[in-house]
């Protein structure tokens, strides 16, 4: 009878594997566009976009500052709708920014290699905000229980494809979903989430485990679609890699009225 032993995943962003075939074409569109998003937590970000560079500047609630000109990626998820992602050039951290021009809104994943930034030396925050000079209501773009108790199943590539569990509102689990690969097959994890509705199905989910990684992507389940970013630091340095799966809903834990994940 085979040895039950303990199951010891290597998380995904540790593989080197395509997780770029099935992401969506980049966009050169906000070339010539300058915005400010106003945090709503204080602070504001301010990008100006040439047809290759961004040239920014966050400024903190406390009054501290980063600022940079760096190469960036963008991509259209949804017509006006972009997810924009660059990394500062002295390599102290990045940015990943969804920008949507139409509802004048949008929210900043910041993630910063800190000293002092508990066991894994990288500060990851997000903050909603208001982009700057336009007229009408503000709805900020907020947390959200939608993604809890669904299943999906996400396809970056032949070679790479994972399953996600919205376990509750603070926890992500996944597995790995490829037949033909047998080390995968019982690699399974948990991951800290956050969950934020952009629009109607169109979430922002943001995780990291143990290690100074954190997974950004933006989830559009009526074009099941996502596009992101890994960046981290892993024992060969800088963590970097852009990311989009084909996404299919494998389908959604119901669970008793008076017994719902936390």
């Amino acid at each position: 009878m085979p040895e039950l032993l303990p199951i010891e995943p290597v998380p995904p962003m540790r593989r080197d594997m395509d997780i770029l075939a099935n992401r969506l074409p980049s966009t050169r569109d906000l070339a010539g566009t300058e915005l400010t998003l106003q945090l709503d937590e204080g602070g504001a970000l301010s990008l100006a976009f040439s047809g290759v560079e961004v040239r920014w500047k966050l400024e903190e609630g406390d009054g501290t500052s980063w600022s940079g000109e760096n190469g960036y990626d963008a991509v259209e998820m949804r017509p006006g709708l972009f997810f924009v992602y660059f990394v500062a050039a002295d390599g102290a951290g990045a940015l990943s920014i969804v920008i949507d021009r139409e509802l004048g809104r949008g929210v900043v994943v910041q993630d910063r290699f800190v000293e002092s930034g508990g066991p894994t030396g990288l500060r990851v925050h997000v903050d909603p905000g208001r982009v700057e000079g336009r007229a009408g209501p503000y709805e900020p773009i907020a947390e959200t229980r939608e993604l809890l108790g669904k299943r999906l199943f996400c396809e970056y590539s032949d070679e790479a494809a994972l399953e996600h569990i919205y376990l509750n509102s603070g926890t992500l689990g996944w597995q790995w979903v490829l037949v033909d690969v047998p080390v995968l097959k019982r690699e399974v994890g948990i991951e800290a989430a956050s969950y934020w509705k952009v629009r109607d199905q169109l979430y922002l989910l943001v995780s990291r485990g143990d290690a100074p990684i954190d997974l950004t992507l933006l989830l559009d389940l009526e074009q099941r679609r996502n596009v992101g970013r890994l960046f981290g630091k892993t024992d060969l340095g800088l963590l970097d890699r852009l990311c989009g799966a084909k996404i299919v809903v494998l389908g959604e834990f119901r669970y008793p009225a008076d017994r719902q994940p936390g």
